[in-house]
């Protein structure tokens, strides 16, 4: 699927949020949008303009796009959970984005890359899809062969993002998903009940 590219420190600055999760995001160099009359633009946001903000938020997060946003609410709707918590725990649980959780990758764009380029498996199986939606217990390891590739495993070794619901063992190059997580220790910065009620209209 194509995907429009848009460079991710503009995205950060746009929406007023680190949605890239470098460490180097210019966000609190230069907290204003983009463009020559950036810090000029300090119009009231009508409830639409709020809901609209939040839902690219957590497209920017994830790397969706508006079809698979779709996709996810409407399989959110029809949970136990609220829609909200569901909604963001499936978007949390994707492929891509665990294996960027768990350390495979310095971000979720490289994590994607891994994944579709099959150095990553799911239980002892190759798993070539971003969108692949991890269980609780689910164990995503390096590819042996893969293993041998030094960016990978230094990559692997270095990055850690202490999350509760993530075990890893580095000697294995593995992680696996502990539990779903709950809405609390997912670390987005989202109002997600503004997003539902976007999705809703």
């Amino acid at each position: 699927m194509s995907r429009k590219s848009i460079p991710r420190h503009r995205i950060c600055r746009r929406l007023g949020v680190s949605v890239c999760g470098a460490v180097n995001c210019p966000l609190g160099r230069r907290p204003t949008p983009p463009g020559q009359h950036g810090a000029m633009r300090r119009s009231k946001d009508t409830q639409y303009a709020l809901q609209l903000k939040e839902t690219q938020k957590l497209r920017a997060y994830y790397g969706v796009s508006s079809k698979q946003l779709r996709r996810y609410y409407a399989e959110a709707a029809t949970s136990k959970e609220q829609t909200n918590i569901a909604l963001v725990q499936k978007m949390e649980c994707r492929l891509d984005n665990m294996a960027y959780r768990m350390g495979f990758a310095c971000s979720l764009r490289s994590a994607r890359q891994l994944v579709v380029h099959r150095h990553l498996m799911v239980n002892g199986k190759n798993v070539n899809k971003p969108s692949y939606q991890l269980k609780s217990g689910d164990t995503v390891q390096l590819r042996e062969k893969s293993q041998k590739i030094e960016r990978y495993t230094e990559w692997f070794k270095f990055y850690d993002h202490k999350l509760s619901y993530v075990q890893k063992d580095v000697s294995k190059y593995s992680g696996s998903l502990v539990e779903i997580p709950t809405r609390e220790e997912i670390p987005i910065l989202v109002e997600d009940q503004l997003v539902v009620e976007f999705m809703a209209r």
